[in-house]
């Protein structure tokens, strides 16, 4: 069964090729098909060069192309731009707009989707173009502008600006990048829906578990997308310390009132000490229900085997 799968991929890998193919020969136009691309690189020498090693690696500088791509399957207008050559008469997919610009690249490229729910690219509608983040020319991953990702920031002002906070993931530092969590192919999902901390948790190990006694807010979610890791965390930059998005015992208590016993035992001593400094165990614990320290007593009291809380091992 595995070899039939396996042969059924393989089958289905070929027929996508050849559907590449037969799109790219109906996508250049009668009147371009006659112009080669030693024609374009007599006046462009070396963009044949930014292409070598990439998936749009000219067919004309191959042995055996598996696919036809030639100068003119991106760039329309050859034949007009050969008795005109000026910048307006040929087509350049990085300065169009529009529709014109995403079917120029859709000829071949399926549109990036959010596989598995509902919708399509979050960039769909806004008029942005394919090249507003990727160079065709370019030996990046992935073809982007940059490996860094800077090109986000250009609309996402107000994200870049989070990443100045006091507390911070290191993007200025170059540490992460947008796309170290956001992924825009639909292999992962790019808007951190049901499931997004496990994004976190592949930097984050040791606050994902599993534990005996979880904290409920890290698996929590709502049909919004809302809750796990950013139920408590701010993901690009906070003025809190942790990336939290409230101060202290304030995020604490937006899920948890102050027990009453805090308030009226032992004078109120419950109300001397913040909630992290006896509930340390944030995520989870293997100990206790109450996700106290394990060695609370002693901190507290000086004595292991002290009364604070009675049994912190409950």
């Amino acid at each position: 069964m595995d070899r039939l799968l396996r042969r059924a991929g393989r089958l289905t890998g070929l027929l996508a090729v050849t559907a590449v193919l037969l799109t790219l020969a109906l996508s250049v136009r009668a009147e371009d098909k006659a112009v080669d691309d030693e024609t374009c690189l007599e006046c462009h020498d070396g963009m044949d060069q930014t292409l070598k090693g990439t998936t749009h690696a000219l067919s004309s500088e191959m042995t055996k192309p598996a696919i036809t791509i030639a100068c003119v399957s991106c760039h329309s207008n050859g034949a007009v731009h050969i008795e005109d050559p000026s910048i307006e008469t040929i087509g350049n997919p990085a300065r169009l707009t529009g529709e014109t610009a995403y079917r120029t690249c859709t000829q071949c490229h399926e549109p990036h989707k959010q596989i598995g729910i509902a919708g399509i690219d979050p960039h769909a509608g806004k008029d942005i173009r394919c090249t507003d983040c990727h160079s065709i020319h370019s030996k990046h991953k992935s073809l982007l502008i940059d490996e860094q990702a800077g090109f986000c920031t250009r609309c996402h002002v107000g994200i870049e600006n989070q990443f100045r906070n006091r507390s911070n993931h290191p993007l200025t530092d170059g540490d992460v990048t947008c796309i170290s969590c956001h992924d825009f192919t639909g292999e992962k999902e790019p808007n951190f829906g049901h499931g997004g901390s496990y994004n976190c948790y592949s930097c984050h190990p040791d606050q994902s578990g599993p534990f005996r006694y979880e904290h409920e807010a890290t698996s929590s979610f709502s049909t919004q997308g809302d809750g796990g890791c950013i139920t408590c965390h701010s993901p690009h930059g906070s003025p809190n310390e942790r990336l939290l998005n409230q101060p202290g015992a304030a995020l604490c208590e937006q899920c948890h009132g102050i027990p009453p016993l805090h308030r009226t035992q032992h004078n109120g001593i419950g109300l001397k000490y913040g909630c992290t400094e006896c509930h340390s165990a944030i995520h989870g614990s293997d100990d206790n229900k109450g996700l106290l320290d394990e060695f609370l007593g002693t901190k507290l009291t000086g004595d292991p085997t002290g009364c604070f809380c009675h049994n912190v091992s409950n």
